[in-house]
């Protein structure tokens, strides 16, 4: 119920001198009398001011709330109708004194309620990752994957000391991405690590703002990343580092010394990855899944490799023509598997002992392949990238003789160790003939 509250004694108010009153009235229009009320008593802008009305609790209504304006004029504080108590209009001073002019109370109350406010059901984001993860191994996505948004929120969830989901703000997202680093421990990590670790936890608050009654959910109205900044692609290429390729001579020295560890374990690992431009890795990715599928995917009769849609990175399927050299390579080592058990462990120390950056041995191929056929359109299509892409980077990043030299590394296995080919004279002969 509404009630008339005085806050304080007022200052500039007249009293009773200038008050709006209800009072009957009678008046006569086309003949025909009429019996009503008048609201009058007040000036505004130095004029007495009346209105009238038929229905008397209209009247005191409308009287009531111009007495109360009148009395409000020229103070601070004011006598106002509101169902408040006096305890929580005075909460309600204290709240706006306490705030200022940096919000208005209604912000700071959307804002509470927002981040806050408890769904029915409570979780931590430590208990509510195990439903998450679940989610995602019915909906198919492989495990290496999952592995990465499970690295990823839990090391957010130990920096929030696994609040509850419903509790973490933008702020506190924020604050976690800031403390990101490099390999190093030190340096600020790069523009492409905050990304993948901002879309990570946004992905996981969709989620745990949708309804579903399996899991409970939804265990928060808000979604704290919405509002946070993704690095454009663009600054996130401003970070990478330079195309790093193999030299002739270390990719010779390099295969030398593969065939000679455990027994060539690791050849033709190496030489798709470096003759073939199929993207390297270890736990997922092509060269992983074209494992699985050697049998059926590469052809040393015909000298083609297809690379399929479900096993392309891009999901486009391209088809790649195998170089003299990668099938010397494969024939010479058939029947080892592409990925054999140890190489998880040792394929990090054959990259430290050689100095091999990230993705050295397909930036190799694109380089040597455009250098030595001059064909942004093929080393396009057998490298599964852009012309675009092939133009900007690496077209004249090497020159066509060490092309040449490049995919003319082949073994020699009663040596044990890479040599270059002989040069075939016949390749440079005009194969048409006069008759």
């Amino acid at each position: 119920m509404s009630k008339r509250v005085r806050l304080k004694q007022k200052d500039g108010y007249r009293g009773k001198d200038e008050e709006a009153k209800v009072y009957p009235h009678t008046y006569t229009k086309r003949g025909i009398e009429y019996f009503g009320y008048i609201v009058r008593g007040w000036k505004e802008d130095g004029k007495w001011q009346r209105k009238q009305f038929t229905d008397q609790t209209k009247a005191e209504t409308y009287a009531n709330s111009v007495n109360i304006n009148l009395k409000n004029r020229g103070t601070h504080q004011a006598l106002l109708l509101t169902s408040l108590n006096e305890s929580q209009l005075r909460e309600s001073e204290q709240a706006y004194k306490d705030l200022g002019e940096a919000y208005s109370l209604r912000e700071v109350t959307e804002f509470y309620l927002k981040h806050h406010r408890p769904p029915e059901f409570t979780i931590s984001i430590k208990d509510g990752l195990k439903h998450y993860l679940d989610d995602k191994e019915r909906e198919g996505v492989r495990e290496p994957t999952r592995k990465k948004t499970r690295t990823i929120l839990r090391s957010f969830s130990r920096f929030t000391e696994d609040a509850l989901v419903h509790t973490i703000t933008e702020v506190s997202v924020k604050s976690y991405l800031k403390t990101l680093r490099s390999r190093d421990g030190s340096t600020v990590a790069k523009k492409k690590t905050w990304n993948n670790h901002r879309n990570e936890i946004a992905s996981f608050f969709i989620w745990a703002g949708e309804r579903d009654l399996s899991t409970n959910r939804p265990w928060t109205f808000n979604n704290p990343v919405e509002g946070i900044t993704v690095h454009s692609a663009k600054r996130i290429a401003e970070e990478r580092p330079d195309i790093a390729t193999t030299k002739t001579d270390t990719t010779k020295e390099l295969f030398s010394y593969l065939m000679n560890y455990k027994d060539g374990s690791l050849v033709k690992w190496f030489a798709l990855a470096y003759f073939a431009g199929i993207r390297p890795s270890i736990d997922n990715g092509e060269l992983y899944k074209l494992s699985a599928r050697e049998e059926e995917l590469i052809n040393l009769t015909t000298g083609r490799i297809m690379i399929p849609a479900d096993v392309a990175k891009t999901k486009d399927s391209r088809p790649i023509k195998m170089s003299e050299n990668l099938i010397a390579w494969l024939k010479a080592y058939e029947g080892k598997p592409i990925m054999p058990p140890n190489l998880i462990t040792d394929y990090p120390k054959i990259r430290k002992k050689f100095n091999l950056q990230t993705d050295e041995t397909r930036h190799s191929f694109i380089s040597y392949h455009i250098a030595l056929h001059r064909s942004i359109g093929n080393t396009a299509q057998e490298a599964g990238n852009s012309e675009r892409m092939i133009k900007k980077h690496y077209l004249d990043h090497r020159p066509a003789e060490e092309g040449a030299e490049f995919f003319s590394i082949i073994p020699d296995m009663k040596a044990g160790k890479a040599i270059l080919a002989e040069p075939d004279e016949s390749a440079n002969e005009s194969h048409l003939k006069a008759i």
